[in-house]
């Protein structure tokens, strides 16, 4: 092993780790970007560290980005850390979360070869998207789901999105807040904008290198069970369509 090699690849590990960019329009670190993508070694290398650590690499318009794999405890949230980022209190709240969080994936991708060419979104149009969506998931749930568990953890998340009114007079149609729809929806783009996968400019939010490049990777190699429950349902819905 050549160490400036070694040397390179770790200044390149460090820099992902502290969430610096590395790309190649980022100035100084300009030069990472095209150590890690023409010399084999250095690549590697950076690649058995970040699994060591179980954190995946993703690429992205010429850019690296990284994020904690499955059940990372050191560099991943919990349940808890993530109600307290979201603003959220019960966990049928933070499942909702992540339901809404789908919906705003869905926006733009079905999946990783399907981009819908939307150049931002709004809040209200995820509001009428998570209502559509869980009427249809509702509607099917029972030749979708695996296990009444399943079928229960879905039909709560459904509830406790049907219980909230879509606007609140105490937040204000610009506030987030726990009490609305699009209140709710709104603190999970505060959240997203935390995160650097979008950009918020007069309620209108703008996917950021970064959310598409962990979208992408998303459809491509991981495919959790809302990909696969969503995928079921748009296979329904067209064989009822033909």
């Amino acid at each position: 092993m050549d160490s400036r090699n070694l040397e390179k690849a770790t200044e390149i590990f460090g820099a992902l780790l502290v969430g610096e960019e590395i790309s190649l329009t980022s100035g100084k670190n300009a030069a990472l970007y095209e150590a890690y993508n023409q010399n084999a070694e250095v690549s590697d290398i950076v690649d058995r560290m970040l699994k060591q650590l179980n954190l995946r690499l993703y690429e992205y318009n010429y850019g690296l980005y990284v994020t904690a794999g499955a059940q990372n405890r050191v560099f991943g949230y919990s349940n808890d850390e993530l109600k307290r980022m979201m603003g959220l209190r019960l966990n049928r709240e933070l499942y909702l979360g992540y339901f809404v969080t789908y919906t705003v994936m869905q926006h733009f991708y079905s999946d990783s070869a399907t981009y819908t060419f939307a150049e931002y979104v709004r809040p209200e149009e995820i509001v009428t998207a998570v209502d559509m969506s869980l009427s249809n998931l509702i509607g099917e749930l029972a030749l979708l789901v695996r296990d009444e568990l399943e079928e229960e953890s879905f039909r709560t998340i459904a509830m406790t999105w049907d219980e909230l009114p879509v606007t609140s007079n105490e937040e204000g149609s610009q506030r987030a807040g726990r009490g609305s729809k699009a209140g709710f929806v709104k603190l999970i783009f505060n959240f997203l904008v935390g995160q650097d996968l979008f950009v918020e400019s007069g309620e209108k939010y703008y996917p950021t290198d970064r959310f598409h490049g962990m979208v992408k990777c998303y459809f491509e190699e991981e495919r959790a069970r809302l990909y696969e429950i969503s995928a079921g349902l748009r296979s329904r819905e067209s064989q009822e369509e033909e």
